[in-house]
């Protein structure tokens, strides 16, 4: 059985459904235009939202989900607050992807740059080794350096059987470890 099976899964207000399968080391890349139903899908895939029409089966999963404003306290320090997210995932910050975006983990988060910012909210979404990973445009912020080490992070993190989600507007950068394209 796969990780999360949408059949014909759709809400009343769009025009289409979805037939997905999410099976384990999956990334299925999602694209479109602004409204096309790339949050709807998301959102169904989270639990989010429940179907109008069609349905959707699930196991017990731990998702990762970066949707595409995060929202960090502003006013805590980079370390303390991974450290409360893995204490609250009872596992611990994965020092090597830390190390791998060079984020500043002894200033407050408000003290940090969008890219910053983008980079933290990317490792918290990690934390606690999830089977699911759903990043809603991961590269907001991101420079190019940045870029090539998250893509990197998702190509290892697939190769040991994670699963991926990505939406973004940018897919020729994913295109190539996608299984799956769903253009919408």
């Amino acid at each position: 059985m796969p990780l999360i099976k949408l059949d014909h899964a759709g809400k009343k207000y769009l025009p289409k459904t979805f037939d997905l399968e999410i099976n384990p080391s999956d990334f299925i890349l999602v694209s479109g235009d602004n409204g096309q139903g790339k949050t709807t899908l998301i959102q169904l895939v989270l639990g989010f939202t429940r179907p109008d029409i069609g349905s959707i089966e699930s196991k017990k999963l731990k998702i990762g989900y970066l949707p595409e404003k995060a929202m960090l306290p502003m006013f805590v320090k980079v370390l303390p607050y991974l450290e409360t997210l893995a204490k609250i995932k009872r596992t611990k910050i994965d020092q090597n992807l830390l190390l791998s975006f060079n984020i500043p983990i002894f200033k407050s988060i408000h003290e940090l740059s969008k890219g910053n910012q983008q980079k933290l909210a990317i490792v918290s979404t990690f934390i606690g080794n999830p089977d699911l990973i759903i990043l809603d445009e991961p590269l907001s912020g991101l420079d190019y350096e940045s870029t090539h080490i998250l893509k990197g992070i998702i190509e290892k993190k697939k190769n040991e059987g994670m699963s991926f989600i990505v939406s973004t507007h940018q897919p020729e950068l994913f295109v190539h470890l996608a299984n799956q394209h769903i253009k919408l």
